[in-house]
């Protein structure tokens, strides 16, 4: 490989500020040449001795990942071949959700309040949450997005890598750790069956946050500064799949 692109949104984009800035709009430009250098994926590019885009974006959907990805690997091919690009996908929390509204994407994060200033989107969290969101659509929603992308990039002959960086329930389960989640899907089961397939052929099985919680602790702000993965975390995940890409 001699580019990696990296999508997925704060645990692979950092959520890293610059103290000397006035702001804390973590994907301001001018915090870029601060942040992205301790992060994970310009760290495993070091590892790997490759060229590195870190296209994430903080607080994205899966909804932006999928559509981002996609943007950005037809971009590529313009100008590299196939077999020189390959794609890490750090999935969101399935919960997140976007909606097209007045000209633009806009995400609701169903598992927290998070007032817009807004009367439309403000009054839409509250219908969705309480009538909408539901693990049936969410996880149904997050296989597809999976087997789509998995196919897209399988079709323009690039290898990838999935994992899931964290998922906001109040549990902090994955769907790794919730065996019934597939077979609650009414209707799903061979969609079920698909995404089983490619799950064990290109998704880590475990979390970024399951990975630093194993030997460390939350609250430990060595590993952890307000939820998010210190440059220490992102240094030992960069470690960890770079063994399992060599």
């Amino acid at each position: 490989m001699k580019l990696i692109l990296c999508e997925g949104d704060s645990w692979t984009a950092g959520d890293i500020i610059n103290p000397k800035l006035n702001y804390s709009f973590v994907n301001h430009p001018d915090n870029d040449s601060y942040r992205l250098p301790k992060v994970w994926p310009y760290k495993l590019g070091k590892l790997l001795k490759t060229n590195v885009v870190n296209n994430a974006v903080a607080g994205s959907s899966n909804d932006a990942i999928v559509r981002r990805t996609i943007e950005k690997v037809l971009e590529l091919l313009e100008t590299n071949k196939p077999e020189d690009l390959f794609v890490i996908i750090g999935w969101s929390s399935p919960e997140r959700k976007d909606f097209y509204y007045n000209g633009k994407w806009e995400t609701l994060y169903p598992a927290q309040l998070e007032k817009r200033n807004n009367e439309v989107l403000d009054n839409l969290w509250k219908v969705y949450t309480e009538h909408f969101w539901n693990k049936e659509e969410y996880i149904s929603r997050f296989m597809n997005q999976n087997l789509y992308l998995h196919y897209f990039l399988k079709q323009h002959n690039i290898k990838h890598y999935f994992f899931e960086a964290f998922w906001e329930q109040k549990s902090f389960q994955g769907l790794w750790y919730v065996s019934d989640l597939n077979r609650s899907i009414k209707g799903q089961d061979k969609t079920s069956n698909e995404f089983r397939k490619i799950r064990d052929k290109v998704f880590k099985k475990v979390s970024f946050r399951k990975f630093i919680m194993k030997n460390y602790s939350i609250k430990n702000k060595e590993y952890f500064d307000d939820g998010h993965p210190t440059e220490k975390s992102h240094e030992m995940w960069a470690s960890e799949l770079y063994k399992d890409l060599v």
